[in-house]
């Protein structure tokens, strides 16, 4: 047989004869007739490794019945190259190549010495690029279960094909991870990138090893019905593998738990769980054993991999899905675990994150989001070896949605928000030096002649989860002042996150704006909302659910989803409801005075009188006798949103709160009032009132009314600040003053000066009794106090020689205070 029938090809065997015959020998001597193929690829990098089909076979010495016919000349068979597709299946992407195995080249006789013209297809050898990792193998539309590959490329075992069972010819699947240009490296024969390289192994009955032909695909179009693709069983219902996740851990540079304030590290818990249903698809899967874990992830620096307490091998990659946004994938390999390998509760799964430097560990987050920008959950993938089940999905709390507050609608059925007449979007953000609200915007469209949604409803509540460092400092506003005091705010605990849930919702076809102010300038929404609140949120900052009677919508956003961005044209405001023609105040019988406040570090307190002007002064009245008037003071929005939902206002009755025109309030025209409150915040004058009302406001005043049916005045209140007003909660007590006023805030010091000074001049002149004793008992002066000079001193400072205790006395309210009547005096 003579095999050289390219000059190169000898040439190139020859030299390997040169440099390793003897090695050859003793190699073939243990392997009889078994066929094991090295490409041209191979060759160039150990020309000491030469196989026996590629040995001239005028050395009978060193053939031996061992040699093969490798002259693609002397063989039918060959391998057209149709064309390559990408696809996604299981959350990965996986690259097709497509071929047609045939018979259909010409054999030259004259070169056949094996009967190779007529010899069996019984493996398919193809030089598959090593950097590639081959999935599956459709053969003539199955999967090929013999099809395995190695070091020595992809081995298409148990064909057993004839000449004329190839002549119509059959066509070939190869699928490979990742997005790939070409499925075999350049070939040595023809050096062409994209041409495979093949050997198709086959024989005679004679001779079951004799023909070996060795030669390139060719590309050639192929006209007929789309080849099948490969796709893997991903099907959560079809595996027994899924991922949870449970929370993220703050973790200090000395690798101690932390706050996330202080925190180096994050580490992600996750745990592998096995689901106890599981239904046999196409492909088998119950019992398939996991090899590896896929995440998709961000580029937070990885310092390390735990699965069950153990560290695992890990990897990164970047990838380029088709018509998608590439992503980083996080690999951990030679997992082996069966589905009850996972015990009851699962396996621990970590991946421990360094937060970088500059960054708060509050504001990055390990999972990407970029596939699905409406849930950033983590992405999974959990692959079987052979590529053919990969269960996916987002890794979810196992917890699931927190239940709403005692006595709020409570659906259990979660639905996509495109499928309802529900949306709820982030309207409006508005920052001042001392607080900022952001704004929320729900509508309902269910209009009376239906909607074209699956779930046409109503909202009945909604909730918002807030971070729990800032739930009992917010502020709630409602469009509608007669909603004021229908929300809930929780606080929060071990097992639910903080929330604030507004107990109604537009209804029919409308809209409803709802208002949430943290007294702090310039905050977003990542210092207003609780991560991980919600299944799916990811690296969203804020969170929500919104509710009817029969489903639920989860709606997550961020700052850039804001409809009214910074330097947008704002919507109008609402008209004030004001006086059309107000005459001034001091023509007024009832005038607004000169505020006062004390503005401290983290609250302010605010007292605006109003008083009938002195008797016999000329002035107007704005109402009848014995009628009442009303005072309208108009205060900014974030206020009056504090004063509706901590309740610190006096008077606490017949006082209208509303966002859009501030406090009302009907006082006597004869009597003096005020109206008295506490926000949080250092807050000034400025921040509290509505500034630029009318173009005559001054600034840093207030715009005040008093009206009646005689007449309307308005009037500008400026502020003096006053150290001494303190705001006192009010007491149970059934006794004394009411306790909601706003009082002097020496009073109480001066109180417990006075008791402290009681206390000690009563101990100071028993303690001078006693020295007067002992100074006049006739003892030795060694018995003697030694302090004579200082206590003769003492009494001269702080009391007179004719003082007693009965002298002391306090002094207690008396029945018209609000004190009990005095008993007398010993």
């Amino acid at each position: 047989m003579i095999s050289a029938s390219i000059g190169t090809r000898a040439v190139f065997a020859v030299c390997g004869l040169l440099l390793a015959a003897a090695g050859v020998t003793a190699e073939h001597s243990l392997q009889g007739l078994e066929f094991i193929p090295r490409f041209t690829r191979l060759l160039r990098q150990d020309l000491g490794i030469v196989p026996s089909y590629l040995l001239p076979t005028e050395t009978p010495s060193l053939c031996a019945k061992q040699c093969c016919q490798a002259d693609s000349y002397a063989s039918p068979y060959g391998l057209f190259s149709i064309s390559n597709t990408q696809h996604v299946y299981g959350g990965r992407t996986y690259t097709t190549f497509y071929f047609v195995l045939h018979s259909n080249h010409t054999c030259n006789s004259m070169l056949d010495k094996a009967s190779c013209c007529t010899a069996s297809a019984d493996t398919v050898w193809v030089d598959v690029d090593p950097t590639l990792k081959v999935t599956y193998v459709l053969y003539n539309g199955t999967r090929l279960a013999s099809a395995a590959q190695s070091q020595y490329g992809l081995k298409l075992g148990s064909l057993h094909l004839t000449v004329a069972q190839l002549k119509s010819g059959i066509p070939l699947a190869i699928t490979v991870e990742g997005a790939a240009d070409a499925l075999c490296p350049p070939s040595a024969l023809v050096p062409l990138a994209g041409l495979c390289e093949l050997i198709v192994q086959g024989g005679t009955a004679a001779n079951p090893s004799a023909c070996c032909p060795n030669t390139v695909a060719v590309s050639q179009s192929v006209s007929g019905p789309d080849p099948p693709i490969f796709q893997c069983s991903a099907s959560s219902s079809n595996n027994r593998f899924k991922l949870v996740f449970d929370d993220v851990t703050p973790i200090s540079s000395q690798f101690t738990s932390t706050s996330m304030a202080q925190a180096a590290f994050l580490s992600y818990n996750f745990r592998l769980v096995g689901t106890s249903d599981c239904t046999e698809g196409i492909i088998k899967c119950c019992n398939a054993q996991l090899a590896y874990v896929n995440l998709k992830v961000t580029d937070l620096p990885i310092s390390g991999v735990q699965l069950g307490g153990i560290s695992f091998n890990y990897s990164t990659s970047s990838w380029n899905e088709p018509n998608s946004a590439s992503y980083r994938s996080l690999i951990v390999d030679e997992v082996n675990l069966m589905a009850e390998d996972l015990g009851s509760t699962g396996l621990p799964f970590t991946v421990m994150v360094r937060v970088p430097a500059g960054a708060s560990a509050s504001s990055v987050d390990l999972c990407d989001a970029s596939s699905d920008p409406q849930q950033g959950a983590c992405s999974y993938y959990l692959h079987s070896e052979d590529g053919l089940c990969c269960p996916s999905g987002l890794a979810l709390p196992s917890a699931g949605v927190p239940p709403p507050p005692s006595g709020t609608c409570a659906p259990t059925q979660n639905v996509p928000v495109a499928d309802t007449s529900m949306s709820l979007q982030y309207y409006e953000r508005t920052t001042s030096a001392a607080t900022t609200t952001f704004a929320f915007l729900l509508a309902n469209h269910n209009p009376a002649s239906g909607c074209s949604k699956i779930y046409c409803v109503d909202v009945c509540s909604w909730t918002l989860y807030l971070d729990p460092s800032i739930a009992s400092q917010v502020a709630v506003g409602h469009e509608n002042p007669q909603n004021n005091d229908r929300q809930t705010i929780e606080a929060g605990s071990a097992t639910s996150p903080a929330s604030l849930t507004f107990n109604y919702g537009p209804i029919g076809e409308s809209t409803a704006t709802f208002y949430v102010t943290v007294p702090a300038g310039g905050k977003s929404l990542s210092d207003l909302c609780a991560r991980n609140s919600l299944p799916g949120q990811g690296a969203r900052p804020c969170a929500a659910i919104v509710r009817s009677m029969s489903v639920y919508i989860m709606v997550f956003f961020d700052d850039s989803d804001v409809i009214i961005v910074p330097g947008a044209m704002p919507p109008p405001p609402p008209l004030e409801q004001m006086c059309t023609a107000p005459r001034a105040m001091s023509d007024s019988c009832l005038v607004a005075q000169s505020a006062r406040y004390n503005t401290m570090s983290s609250s302010a307190v605010f007292d605006f009188p109003v008083a009938p002007v002195a008797a016999g002064a000329i002035c107007q009245p704005p109402v009848a006798p014995g009628d009442l008037a009303t005072v309208h003071l108009l205060l900014s929005p974030a206020t009056v949103d504090q004063l509706t939902t901590r309740k610190q206002v006096r008077p606490s009755t017949g006082l209208l709160l509303d966002r859009n025109y501030g406090a009302r309030w009907q006082v006597s025209a004869t009597s003096a009032a005020s109206l008295s409150f506490q926000v949080q915040g250092p807050l000034g004058i400025a921040e509290v009132c509505k500034q630029g009302v009318s173009p005559d406001q001054p600034v840093s005043t207030c715009v005040v009314e008093v009206s009646g049916d005689l007449g309307c005045f308005r009037g500008y209140v400026t502020a003096t600040a006053d150290g001494r007003l303190i705001w006192v909660e009010e007491s149970t007590s059934k006794k004394g003053v009411g306790a909601g006023i706003i009082v002097p805030a020496i009073v109480v010091p001066l109180v417990v000066v006075l008791l402290a000074t009681l206390v000690v001049m009563a101990w100071y002149r028993r303690r001078k009794g006693q020295q007067y004793f002992f100074m006049n008992s006739g003892s030795d002066d060694l018995d003697r106090p030694l302090a004579t000079q200082s206590i003769n001193s003492l009494r001269d400072d702080m009391v007179t020689p004719t003082a007693s205790t009965t002298d002391v006395q306090i002094r207690v309210p008396g029945a018209s205070h609000g004190g009990a009547a005095p008993i007398g005096r010993r």
